[in-house]
């Protein structure tokens, strides 16, 4: 007993030097050591981005295709406006010549025929209102102003100067009046007030005529032919007329034109129809020497 408890005392004392048992660890065999990590990237967002990526570039293809297409169709029209302007230029050069051949005529020859037309009392077109500013003056229909207008045979515009040895040719001379409203010519409203020494065209004369035209052309025709330097009156007077005028045409901004033409005094010209739409009577009467020619 003794020694059993001397045995126990000692024990006691000496804890550490009794050895320690471990517990006992169970490993499972079916499972794993460890989970591997799941990947964080979804596959279905994955393959949507891939796909924008491909649209992407196909349109960027189409794109880079379309501006090569357009910088082609630019290239060709660059080339076409080029070739046009080329021609145009090869026809201004062309006109040129012709022009500079012209003025190298004879002096006898070398006529520009002109004529220099003046207009009186245009300021009849205008009114000054009581604050002094000036308006264009309203007409009504039937209303009459004392606008006339002259014309003169000249060399040049001012028929004033004549540096050849022999004066210019007579000139046979013709006239239109017009009234401009909204871009539209209007040759019904304007009744010129004048003397006999003018032709228009008759219906019924040029109805009797085998090469009677059909079409009035709108002018006045001077009943005889004007020497150098002479002026000769186109109208003394107009007068707006009232079976003309429409209420469409009130309250409109209208422009007064007045056309004058001329050529030579020379029937042949009358006849080869340098004037085509020129009424065939009067022509006929001009070439029958019915109208002084120096009128």
């Amino acid at each position: 007993m003794a020694d059993d408890n001397n045995n126990q005392n000692k024990n006691n004392q000496n804890p550490q030097s009794s050895p320690k048992k471990e517990p006992k660890k169970v490993i499972d065999v079916t499972k794993p050591k460890s989970e591997p990590q799941r990947s964080s990237i979804d596959a279905s967002r994955v393959s949507a981005h891939t796909l924008r990526e491909q649209q992407a570039l196909e349109k960027l293809k189409k794109q880079v295709g379309s501006l090569d297409q357009h910088d082609n169709r630019m290239s060709k029209i660059k080339t076409i406006v080029a070739i046009i302007l080329i021609i145009i230029l090869i026809i201004i050069i062309i006109a040129f010549v012709i022009v500079i051949g012209r003025t190298n005529r004879t002096e006898e020859e070398n006529y520009d025929i002109r004529v220099s037309m003046e207009i009186e009392n245009k300021s009849l077109l205008s009114v000054i209102t009581e604050s002094g500013k000036e308006e264009l003056r309203k007409i009504n229909p039937g209303d009459k102003l004392a606008i006339s207008a002259y014309v003169r045979n000249a060399n040049d515009y001012t028929g004033d100067v004549n540096t050849g040895s022999i004066n210019p040719p007579n000139v046979f001379v013709r006239f239109r009046l017009k009234l401009i409203l909204d871009y539209e010519d209007r040759y019904d409203i304007l009744i010129p007030t004048m003397t006999d020494n003018w032709y228009k065209y008759n219906f019924e004369d040029e109805s009797e005529l085998a090469n009677g035209v059909t079409e009035d052309d709108h002018f006045y025709y001077y009943c005889g032919s004007v020497p150098y330097q002479r002026r000769i009156e186109l109208f003394s007077e107009l007068e707006f007329s009232g079976d003309a005028i429409t209420c469409d045409d009130g309250g409109k901004y209208g422009q007064i034109q007045v056309v004058v033409e001329s050529i030579e005094a020379d029937t042949n010209n009358l006849v080869n129809g340098i004037w085509p739409t020129a009424p065939q009577r009067w022509i006929l009467d001009m070439v029958s020497g019915k109208y002084n020619t120096n009128n």
